[in-house]
């Protein structure tokens, strides 16, 4: 099994004036997890953090390791208020719609 970064599927949603990214990372740690919000996009990089590679599977059908995640927004938001959470391996990042958006933020996952 190779250790190479895979891309998430991600939904993304608006509602209640923010915009939302949902998106499954099996095997991810908030202190692993990187978010970085700009007005018109999110990148996510996140590693796992108990090997999986020494496992004997008898089925191996979705992935824990890194991932990696470039993904134009649809709707600009204001980045110094994003937020990122992750539990039960979903990691949501939401941010306020907002044209007057600008610069960037790292959220801290928590």
């Amino acid at each position: 099994m190779t250790d190479e970064a895979k891309t998430p599927p991600a939904n993304v949603y608006e509602g209640n004036g923010q915009l939302s990214v949902a998106l499954p990372i099996p095997g991810a740690h908030p202190e692993q997890t990187q978010v970085l919000v700009t007005p018109e996009r999110l990148t996510v990089n996140a590693e796992h953090k108990y090997p999986q590679t020494d496992q004997h599977y008898h089925r191996h059908e979705w992935h824990v390791g890194r991932w990696q995640l470039e993904l134009d927004l649809p709707r600009r938001v204001d980045p110094g208020r994003a937020r990122a959470t992750l539990r039960y391996g979903v990691l949501v990042v939401m941010a306020p719609i907002s044209e007057q958006g600008s610069g960037e933020s790292r959220p801290k996952v928590s």
